[in-house]
């Protein structure tokens, strides 16, 4: 059986020729079995069917309105998933590890095979502690995607739009004393649509941090943080020049709390305030539209805890403040929570459940601002045939309720997959 197993893993090395986010590896637990030293290297595939009862995210109802598109369609189909990847992992004892990763998303479309997308990403992931107390972290995430999911400002829903996104954070501490570190920060995004007619959307942000950070418990910080970000749209509308788009900079406090690896509580816990202000005041020469500056309470929270070793519960809260486009005033506030839990069933079985809500207030229309109430949920039932080798079937929900009726939509999907990460 042996024997069987590295053919297969050859064929797969064969069939994988980049590499995949070490994220999935840590998650799935999965791998591993091809090692030279100090580095492991775990090529993957997936075999995803899917069946989508609302493809264009749309509500399925008619209007007159000509601006009112295919997207309110509601059409189903079946949509088949080959997912490759590799995993790099190369561990530095007592200091820390170096990530590569590739992981490829192909989608084919039964029927309207005109939809068909990929989806490519690349990811370096670097943490290094020196003997002389200096901290270093690199995370990198490098993203081609063309899928109809949209982005985090509800752009492109239900349409296939072909974009690049890069993905930076830098950080670079130093140990002051046992229970005391000090750090700052670099992050950098850009993001680029590959239309023309997409042209709001693509921007870069820029933003630098300092930190401090106390432990008060033996695995567990307090930590309190200072950010200066600016965000500057890099496409015009055509014949127009960009002092009108909506550039912006910001500043944010936040305090929280963090821990270390190993510990039963992963993650950070992080609440702050940040106070935003537009570079042009104006959306045109006409000044008909004005901007007002953002200022909120934000959030960035993500913890897992491990009540025992076949359990893990993830909880989420977010808020953020989102600009919809460059040539608009209009933008929003996304408060967001969730719940996963990630359950083993004797030894080969693992229930995947989650829950999560996100409310989007918009600034705009006046008098009557748009609000939508976002419902999402999985539940899913993976059967681990052999260490590297999983099946399983799962469902997904995503419901947007708006009171504006153009918005709404109910999207089901059912799947069933097939995975081998060796």
């Amino acid at each position: 059986m042996k024997k069987k197993e590295i053919l297969i893993a050859c064929i797969i090395v064969a069939l994988v020729m980049v590499i995949a986010p070490v994220q999935s590896q840590a998650q799935s637990g999965q791998g591993g079995n091809i090692r030279f030293g100090n580095l492991a290297i775990i090529p993957g595939i997936g075999l995803e069917g899917l069946y989508d009862d609302n493809i264009y995210m749309g509500n399925g109802k008619q209007y007159a309105d000509p601006v009112v598109t295919r997207e309110e369609k509601k059409e189903s189909d079946w949509i088949t998933h080959v997912k490759p990847s590799l995993f790099l992992n190369y561990t530095l004892p007592e200091r820390g590890s170096v990530n590569m990763g590739y992981q490829g998303d192909y989608a084919f479309y039964s029927t309207n095979t005109s939809n068909n997308w990929k989806n490519n990403q690349g990811s370096l992931l670097v943490d290094y502690q020196a003997p002389g107390g200096i901290i270093a972290g690199l995370n990198e995430r490098y993203t081609q995607s063309e899928d109809p999911y949209g982005s985090a400002n509800q752009y492109g829903i239900g349409r296939v739009t072909k974009r690049w996104a890069n993905d930076v954070k830098l950080k670079l501490g130093y140990n002051i004393m046992a229970n005391l570190r000090s750090f700052v920060y670099y992050g950098n995004y850009k993001q680029q649509y590959n239309d023309i007619a997409d042209y709001s959307q693509d921007y870069t942000d820029n933003e630098f941090g300092l930190g401090a950070e106390s432990r008060f418990l033996p695995k567990t910080w307090g930590f309190v943080r200072y950010h200066y970000g600016q965000q500057r749209f890099n496409t015009s509308a055509p014949g127009q020049t960009d002092e009108f788009n909506s550039d912006s900079k910001r500043h944010r406090a936040d305090v929280g709390v963090t821990w270390d690896p190993g510990a039963k509580v992963s993650g950070e816990v992080s609440f702050g305030y940040q106070w935003r202000r537009y570079d042009h005041e104006y959306t045109s020469a006409a000044r008909t539209a004005r901007r007002d500056d953002a200022n909120t309470w934000v959030a960035e929270t993500a913890v897992t805890f491990m009540p025992t070793a076949t359990m893990s519960l993830t909880t989420t809260l977010t808020r953020a403040v989102r600009d919809t486009a460059s040539d608009t005033s209009e933008r929003f506030t996304d408060t967001g929570i969730g719940l996963n839990l990630q359950q083993a069933i004797l030894t080969k079985f693992v229930l995947n459940a989650g829950l999560g809500y996100s409310k989007n207030e918009y600034n705009l229309p006046v008098g009557t601002p748009r609000t939508d109430d976002n419902y999402l949920a999985n539940l899913g039932l993976d059967y681990n045939i052999r260490e590297w080798l999983g099946t399983g079937i799962g469902y997904y929900l995503n419901r947007k309720s708006s009171n504006i009726e153009t918005n709404d939509f109910t999207d089901n999907r059912f799947m069933i997959f097939l995975k081998v990460l060796y």
